[in-house]
């Protein structure tokens, strides 16, 4: 059929996965309802009621996946051109249709091959919570679901009427993986994906409620860990509840174990209470066991990654600690020194290219922050752990990464970073600072950024560096700051210049940021509006111990990094999962059952193959995607409590 002389029964003919179409069951002499329960065959005459084309074939496949945009839900017009121009940036052939006189449109790709249920209806799922108007019913159901077609009759009057050429809808050009590459898009855009708690750190677990611990048995604390416990916090009490949380998590108790004490022990102190300009005032109920929960996440996962040396002697740890705080002290105050290097708001593109982007800027501070906790002047870092500490996704901290490890000149040192190692396996890429930034005789005299630590030993310098690296980091990784529809990054940028008790201009706060001084009022604004900030005769300050986790809840984005880091944890799972199964399969000599005993018991282990069960496969070759299902169903765990 010719895209520019086509009719609309014969368009139906010729595109439907199945030989029967549904018509619109009818309503009076001259009406008819949105119900379509009766069927006709394609060899049947055009018919004169509404008709809707099925989007699977028999055995459940998707064909066509049409998004129903309907205007009594929301915009459907505007709906339609943001899913457009997601499908452009995504290379997707589609075709709009104007589906009636109400003002809906349908949005259709036509498949290459068919699509299982599945992931149409999870891309369905996925595209509801970013497209208000999308009903998402034709894609839920395998069985039944279908749509007007193009030049269909609608029940009130006119016709469905493709905006351009019905050559996208002829043409079956949208691949499964495209279909993939959506479902991510979506992600990243800011829906979510319900998944099971899962975690690829080595050694932790999660007990039945889904909080993370330590695998082991429990035992009793530290006796150092036991006067905390009894004592009065310090001034910062987040301090000596992480300290305890952490002493904890080491000793393998787990959560149930620290919220029993959550109202007996002075150390948790910072979970009970918040600090206010009139002292200490009382959290609810619900709001202190979300604090003790993050609390607690966090510290399985510094303990589970920082593991103590069991000899409990390191020395050369001084040196290096030593070192690496003069190398990050170097980069800290070049960086500081050049803001307009990560800065988005040069007058073209060409020079927006030039200066980089505020996650690069992230990204180099996420590392040092790695090589102060590690003290080591090489570190591994994934892009995912980047994304996780950062806020952005983890294509952003890609781009970074390639842009901070490309050199200015010829040399390879005149960039910011080194990559030392490319991944392997289940590590990620190693990176080292530029060798312009070490402590050596030959270092360029970079000047110090008011930022620079006093001296101090070593420890202390290395601290600092963690404390500081840490609080602004965690300042912009906020769902106030990183989820679509939140306040948004510069409005973070802005927020993480300003302290409690200390005011600043906008002058200053756009000399620090290098944001255009309306920029930074647009955000100020934004920031005052939601309680974040504080208005001064003299400038601008941060509002004291604020819950931004409320200020999200209010902006509808609470749980949007929670939800991209589970969604990370679960990849993380896959691959692991992955590379133990091809570790296995390429083993020489394996065990594989045999024959049992005639008493039917076992007399020694029949097979060797590691802890995971055989990763799943179709025609031979490893699947990822119901690989993805099962972790997420907690096939993994299942699978190790049997073990």
């Amino acid at each position: 059929m010719s895209p520019e002389q086509w009719t609309p029964w014969g368009l139906t003919r010729a595109l439907s996965p199945r030989g029967r179409v549904r018509i619109a069951d009818q309503l009076g002499p001259d009406g008819y309802l949105n119900d379509y329960t009766a069927t006709i065959p394609l060899t049947a005459d055009e018919p004169s009621t509404p008709w809707a084309m099925p989007l699977t074939d028999p055995r459940g496949f998707f064909h066509y996946i049409c998004f129903d945009l309907d205007p009594g839900h929301g915009n459907a017009v505007y709906d339609a051109g943001r899913l457009a121009h997601w499908l452009d940036e995504l290379n997707i052939n589609y075709l709009v249709a104007r589906s009636g006189p109400t003002g809906g449109r349908h949005v259709w790709l036509s498949l290459q091959d068919g699509a299982s249920a599945g992931i149409v209806a999870t891309i369905g799922h996925l595209a509801s919570q970013l497209l208000p108007s999308l009903d998402i019913t034709p894609l839920k159901n395998a069985a039944t679901g279908s749509v007007r077609p193009p030049g269909a009759p609608h029940r009130r009057s006119g016709r469905s009427e493709p905006v351009g050429s019905i050559a996208p809808l002829l043409a079956h050009s949208v691949t499964v993986d495209q279909l993939q590459l959506l479902q991510d898009f979506l992600i990243d855009t800011g829906a979510t994906l319900t998944v099971a708690p899962v975690t690829a750190i080595r050694g932790v677990a999660h007990d039945d409620a889904g909080y993370p611990h330590l695998v082991g048995p429990k035992r009793a604390v530290s006796p150092r860990i036991r006067d905390l416990l009894d004592q009065a916090p310090a001034d910062d009490t987040s301090v000596t509840q992480a300290a305890v949380l952490a002493g904890c998590a080491r000793a393998r108790w787990r959560f149930a174990d620290v919220f029993a004490m959550l109202h007996v022990s002075p150390a948790l102190e910072h979970a009970r209470t918040r600090r206010t300009f009139r002292g200490r005032v009382a959290r609810s109920a619900e709001e202190s066991r979300r604090v003790l929960e993050r609390a607690w996440q966090r510290a399985v996962e510094f303990v589970a990654t920082n593991p103590v040396n069991g000899a409990g002697a390191d020395t050369e740890f001084h040196a290096r600690a030593i070192a690496t705080s003069a190398a990050i002290a170097r980069v800290q105050s070049a960086a500081d020194a050049t803001p307009g290097r990560w800065g988005l708001t040069g007058p073209s593109t060409a020079q927006r290219a030039t200066r980089g982007r505020y996650a690069e800027r992230a990204v180099l501070d996420a590392l040092c922050l790695f090589i102060a906790q590690s003290a080591s002047e090489v570190i591994e870092a994934d892009q995912r752990r980047l994304s996780q500490v950062t806020g952005y996704s983890h294509e952003a901290c890609r781009l970074a990464l390639h842009a901070l490890r490309t050199p200015s000149t010829d040399d390879p040192e005149s960039a910011w970073i080194v990559l030392v190692d490319q991944a392997e396996g289940a590590h990620g890429a190693r990176y080292r600072l530029s060798k312009k930034f070490s402590t050596g005789e030959d270092s360029p005299k970079l000047p110090q950024a008011v930022t620079h630590p006093s001296q101090s030993p070593a420890a202390d310098q290395r601290d600092w560096w963690i404390n500081k690296l840490s609080a602004r980091l965690q300042d912009l990784a906020h769902d106030v700051f990183s989820a679509p529809r939140s306040l948004g990054r510069k409005a973070g940028l802005t927020y993480s210049q300003l302290s409690p008790g200390n005011v600043l201009t906008v002058d200053t706060l756009t000399a620090e940021t290098n944001l255009s001084a309306s920029r930074i009022r647009k955000s100020l604004s934004r920031l005052h509006a939601h309680g974040l900030v504080d208005r001064h005769p003299e400038g601008w300050s941060r509002v004291a111990d604020v819950d931004r986790d409320q200020v999200a809840a209010q902006l509808g984005v609470d749980g949007y990094l929670a939800g991209r880091a589970a969604r990370h944890d679960l990849e993380r799972a896959v691959w692991a999962w992955w590379l133990a199964d091809v570790t296995w399969m390429s083993k020489a000599r394996k065990k594989r059952r045999g024959r049992r005993s005639s008493t039917g018991v076992p007399l020694f282990v029949q097979n060797d193959r590691p802890d995971y069960p055989a990763y799943p496969r179709r025609n031979g070759r490893g699947h990822y995607g119901d690989a993805l299902a099962l972790v997420a169903a907690g096939a993994l765990e299942r699978a190790n409590k049997a073990a």
